[in-house]
């Protein structure tokens, strides 16, 4: 063992979290560390090669194109008011339950999610359809602002997830595969937010209103649906064209985005601007994803030079854990660095020091990609950071901060408890493989 290397390794990591702790954009602190680690631990012409050629070597590869496509079409969808017809078509359904209002969020946020990859983006646009709503109808801050929050993380477990993607792309992973595993974890994710939302309103006195008098018929239920017909369509063009074997995971997020940009203009107003909008944020968004992945490849690539995750790796097995055990150890971390980063950013830190370990343990990289993703689900509804609910809080001013965390807090419960079946019940992710 060279423990010269180990000690620059560590160093490495030290120096990353002190250049984070100054406030450094986070790919500039994963590019600066990587950079010292290369010409560190190479010789000079090696370290010039590398350095020269990584950049390109890292993002030149047409998968990759999946992402802007998968970000474009979740704009377009967002411009299209697609969120709003789910959030309509879903009150009709469950409008009549005890905290039916909130319920029809939920799945709101689960039908948007499937189009637009992102938890923000679903949490910000179903947020300003369904919290005033539910603020003038009688549910308590907590509760509209907390099952919106809660219900947007979505976004980046439903397929088309664009953390999942980053994940994809991180690890070599298949991407197709990752989206058949979210889709079971998302609906029973879902379905057991429902079932707590319905005893939380109906249990807790000032939670929520009285249950409606009035009941739906089966026809306006099924108008409802039909309302909603922009998500279905988009859903079955990405998943169809991947699981029928019509095109790649990159040509069904192309038809997906080519579904969304028809469909903006055949509904929307002032559609050029639309689209000329969606097209600078997707940019702006994949520049900005595609330099992080550039620094933490070749934050990574120093790391492996110092042997820091393959001392790691031995390190871990050879206490002979069972893999559940072993599971619980690796997503400690990253429940800890979900209260400070995001979800795409948690990957693309961790992936080079955590994944060899996964891989060697024989643990599915599919069902620690899902499992990952709830941990990212989790940090984007508990403070400090709290994004989801910051993002509400900008929404709808006049939601309060301390509420809306409070009103989470109930569903990183619920998402904790999600995880725990997913370790003890591996078939729920894998069951669609």
């Amino acid at each position: 063992m060279d423990t010269v290397n180990l000690a620059l390794g560590f160093a490495l990591l030290a120096g990353m979290v002190a250049l984070l702790a100054a406030g450094i954009p986070i790919a500039y602190a994963l590019l600066t560390a990587g950079l010292a680690g290369l010409l560190l631990t190479q010789p000079w012409i090696a370290a010039k090669f590398l350095i020269a050629t990584f950049s390109y070597s890292a993002s030149a590869n047409l998968a990759y194109v999946v992402l802007p496509l998968f970000l474009f079409m979740g704009h377009m969808s967002f411009s299209a008011g697609i969120a709003h017809r789910a959030f309509d078509s879903a009150r009709v359904w469950v409008g009549n339950l005890p905290g039916g209002l909130a319920i029809a969020t939920v799945f709101a946020c689960a039908g948007f999610a499937a189009v637009s990859g992102s938890s923000l983006a679903t949490s910000a646009t179903v947020a300003q359809v369904a919290v005033p709503r539910m603020l003038k109808e009688g549910y308590s801050h907590s509760v509209a602002a907390g099952c919106v929050a809660a219900a947007g993380t979505l976004g980046v477990l439903i397929p088309p997830s664009g953390l999942l993607i980053v994940y994809a792309i991180a690890t070599e992973t298949s991407v197709p595969d990752l989206f058949l595993a979210g889709i079971v974890p998302g609906v029973l994710t879902a379905i057991l937010y429902a079932i707590m939302i319905f005893a939380w309103v109906k249990f807790v006195p000032g939670a929520g209103p009285e249950i409606p008098a009035t009941r739906s018929t089966f026809k306006e239920k099924a108008e409802a649906l039909l309302q909603s017909w922009e998500i279905i369509l988009l859903f079955l063009i990405v998943m169809g064209t991947i699981y029928l074997g019509i095109g790649t995971a990159t040509e069904a997020a192309a038809f997906g985005a080519a579904g969304a940009l028809i469909i903006v203009l055949f509904r929307g107003r002032d559609r050029w601007r639309i689209i000329w909008r969606g097209l600078v944020e997707t940019g702006v968004t994949t520049s900005s994803v595609f330099l992080l992945i550039i620094g933490a490849g070749l934050f990574g690539l120093a790391l492996t030079t110092t042997q820091v995750p393959q001392q790691l790796t031995l390190w871990l097995t050879q206490f002979d854990l069972p893999k559940w055990q072993l599971t619980i150890l690796l997503l400690l971390p990253y429940l800890f660095l979900g209260l400070f980063v995001d979800g795409i950013t948690m990957i693309l830190l961790t992936m080079p020091i955590i994944f060899p370990v996964v891989t060697d343990a024989g643990i599915s990289p599919i069902l620690f990609g899902i499992l990952v993703t709830k941990c990212a689900e989790i940090g984007a509804i508990t403070p400090p950071v709290g994004l989801n609910i910051f993002v509400v809080k900008n929404t709808v001013p006049e939601i309060n901060v301390l509420q809306a965390f409070r009103g989470a807090l109930p569903f990183v419960l619920m998402e904790l408890f999600i995880i725990g079946l997913l370790i003890a019940f591996n078939d729920i992710a894998l069951v669609l493989i």
